[in-house]
């Protein structure tokens, strides 16, 4: 503080003292109000070493002004004083200090009414700054411009715009505050020198003619203001020269007052400044670029996670329903206030869509846009759904929706015009018809639709669009593929295991569950045979691998086993020992496990025999619900690897006993014996319902876990 209550801030806002001295009188006879705080009470007129002392002004070695032959003796006689280190008395509640000043004077010699005048200014400085002026180290010509006193931290960013000024002596003048046109009294030399104005050119006018067309008017409308309300002010205006040359200008104008306490003059002090702000410009350009490339980084990376995020979301299904639902939810609302997506079975096919979804980002108005996915498509033309949307295009966008004028381009897709009020009922506006393409054709069109609450798609929503439309085509695609194999699959399920015959005295029932990977069928396989008078025929077996290869060699390889039983059925060991010969022979590269058996009526009984090539045991749950495995002598060798010799077992079963065949994915388990599967298995079914049907559910839903990574077989045959 310079006084109780009178904070720096004000200096900084009024950054010099003004005074103007009556050089016959010496006497002070107008001040500026900074003038007046370094010396408070002190009315006008007064001597000038009075004011000095009131102001507690020395020189820099500590001695009264008013007593020495510094600066301000030589103003008194009419001397000019080019710039002189002083200092005044800074009064606060934490104590006093010396505030450095450095002191410029000049008589205003030529000026209308002021011609025995001398103006006087005090200029703040740091302290280091009157340190090194009175070391000598630096001239008032070193002096680019002049700082109010602050705290040192403030001083060390302030000393870059020190540096940038012009290093030319400053600009004085002095316009006539009562007149009200407010035109120049008088210039200093220093005014010429940076303006090209002399003082016969300037004087008379207002400082305006420095101003030219691209002058902000920022900087002039905060300079009147300031006058109206007679305060200072400090602002930077583009100037121009005398030549021309434009030039950034930085004004402190301060009103001086007259010994009535009326502003009399204005004195404004003027520094060329275009360095810094020139270096200002390029730095805030800097920022700006800056600021616009961080933002292009920040977009770039919203829509990478974007893509990454649909990438990931779509490709967590291969349900088409739930493919579809969630890109909807990933475009509504992120790109579009509501969407539709149209989807074809066929690739480049003349029809029209054969699935249609939905989305609104109002859950609320979700029906409006379920009822236009059912009429749209009796409205749209017939003909190829992409041609037709697109014109051979990856993105066409649709402009004004909502207004008759375009119902001429609706016209070209739609055969029924009336939809189009619909589109008008759903505020739609804008609409972005984006195609969904596969590896080789476009397959499917999403169209996102924005409302009048929402900004046009710009190129920005264009470029993600079409990213979108391409991964999202390729996966929809995936998944029409995967479909489609899931259907050929299920067709050869249900050639390859056919429903099983009925059969006098027998009572069966079968199941088949596909491995955890997905694939609807693979290599096991059961059959059930009606031998007539002979019997009946009990087959399981597992051909190698989990494919539709592996189900196609398991198709062969029931059409052998088939024949081979109708000639040797007696023989269980014969049937597989004629399918070794015709493998062999056929040049079949299948290898698979298997058992036969053959169940014939032996008194009030069944008589089973049965062969085994590397196949699991069959199971017998009897009447009584005990349940034991067909124990074997030997278990031959797998199906395909040599023509061999094989042994057949036999057994006598009572009426109402029940053959349970499976495969191993039943029993096989990682990091367990089979051994362990085969005894859970037994204790399975012996608490199993009586019922085949029931049997066969209920040792699945015990052995069949989700640790499992094979195909799974059952067989349940109950001889009554």
């Amino acid at each position: 503080m310079l006084d109780d209550g009178l904070e720096v801030g004000a200096l900084d806002e009024a950054p010099a003292a003004v005074l103007v001295v009556d050089l016959p009188s010496r006497q002070v006879v107008h001040v500026n109000d900074v003038a007046q705080q370094l010396a408070p009470g002190i009315g006008l007129p007064v001597d000038l070493d009075k004011w000095s002392d009131a102001a507690a002004l020395r020189d820099p070695d500590g001695a009264q002004l008013s007593e020495t032959d510094h600066p301000l003796s030589r103003v008194a006689r009419s001397e000019p004083v080019a710039g002189q280190a002083v200092s005044a008395a800074r009064r606060s509640a934490m104590g006093a200090r010396r505030v450095p000043l450095w002191l410029v004077a000049m008589p205003m010699a030529g000026a209308p009414m002021l011609e025995q005048h001398a103006l006087v200014v005090l200029l703040p400085l740091n302290d280091s700054r009157a340190a090194s002026l009175r070391a000598g180290t630096t001239t008032p010509d070193d002096l680019p411009a002049v700082l109010p006193v602050v705290d040192d931290d403030v001083l060390v960013g302030r000393e870059l715009r020190d540096r940038a000024l012009s290093a030319t002596a400053l600009s004085f003048t002095v316009a006539d505050a009562l007149d009200p046109e407010q035109p120049l009294v008088w210039i200093n030399p220093a005014f010429t020198a940076s303006t090209g104005y002399e003082f016969d050119e300037a004087v008379g006018r207002n400082c305006r003619f420095l101003q030219g067309e691209d002058t902000d008017e920022f900087g002039p409308r905060r300079m009147r203001e300031a006058i109206a309300q007679g305060v200072s002010t400090s602002v930077t205006l583009l100037n121009y020269r005398k030549d021309g040359t434009p030039f950034w200008n930085q004004v402190d104008l301060s009103p001086v007052r007259d010994l009535e306490g009326r502003i009399a003059h204005y004195v404004g002090i003027q520094t060329d400044v275009t360095l810094r702000v020139e270096s200002e410009l390029r730095t805030s350009h800097a920022l700006e670029s800056e600021r616009e490339a961080r933002a292009d980084a920040e977009a770039a990376r919203g829509r990478l996670s974007f893509l990454v995020e649909a990438v990931n979301r779509l490709s967590g299904t291969l349900d088409a329903t739930e493919c579809a639902e969630r890109l909807l939810s990933l475009v509504v609302p992120y790109l579009a206030d509501w969407a539709l997506l149209l989807q074809v079975d066929a690739p480049l096919g003349d029809q029209g869509p054969s699935r249609m979804a939905g989305r609104h980002r109002h859950p609320h108005r979700q029906p409006e846009v379920d009822a236009y996915v059912e009429v749209l498509p009796d409205a749209l033309r017939d003909g190829n759904l992409a041609e037709l949307l697109l014109d051979g295009k990856e993105v066409r966008i649709i402009g004004d929706l909502d207004q008759p004028s375009s119902l001429r381009e609706r016209a070209g897709y739609l055969q029924d015009l009336s939809l189009t009020e619909l589109t008008r009922s759903l505020e739609g506006r804008e609409a972005m018809l984006v195609a969904l393409t596969g590896r080789s054709a476009v397959r499917d069109v999403l169209v996102l639709v924005r409302t009048g609450d929402r900004a046009a798609f710009d190129d920005e929503d264009v470029t993600m669009a079409v990213d979108l439309g391409r991964r999202a085509g390729l996966i929809l695609e995936n998944v029409a593929l995967y479909r489609a194999q899931a259907r050929i699959a299920e067709v050869l399920q249900h050639s390859l295991l056919p429903e099983l015959p009925r059969i006098e005295s027998v009572t069966a029932a079968a199941r088949y569950v596909a491995n955890q990977s997905g694939a609807e069928i693979g290599g096991d396989f059961y059959e059930l045979l009606d031998l007539r008078d002979a019997g009946i025929g009990i087959a399981i077996g597992d051909v190698t691998g989990h494919d539709i290869l592996s189900a196609a060699a398991m198709g062969h390889l029931k059409g052998l086993l088939r024949a081979a039983a109708y000639d040797n059925y007696a023989r269980p060991a014969a049937v597989l020992e004629q399918v070794d010969h015709l493998m062999l022979g056929l040049g079949m590269p299948t290898i698979a496990t298997a058992a036969f058996a053959h169940a014939t009526r032996h008194g009030d009984g069944w008589r089973l025999t049965w062969t085994s090539a590397g196949h699991p045991p069959l199971l017998v749950r009897r009447p009584d619900g005990s349940a034991e495995t067909l124990s074997i002598t030997h278990n031959d060798v797998l199906l395909g690897l040599a023509e061999s010799t094989r042994t057949q077992h036999e057994v006598l079963l009572p009426r109402g006993s029940t053959v349970l065949a499976y495969t191993d994915g039943l029993v096989e388990r990682r990091r367990e014996a089979m051994d362990e599967g085969l005894a859970r298995l037994l204790v399975a079914v012996g608490e199993a319902p009586a019922d085949v049907d029931g049997l066969c559910d209920h040792v699945l839903a015990v052995m069949g876990g989700s640790d499992r990574d094979d195909d799974i077989a059952v067989l349940a045959v109950t001889l009554e």
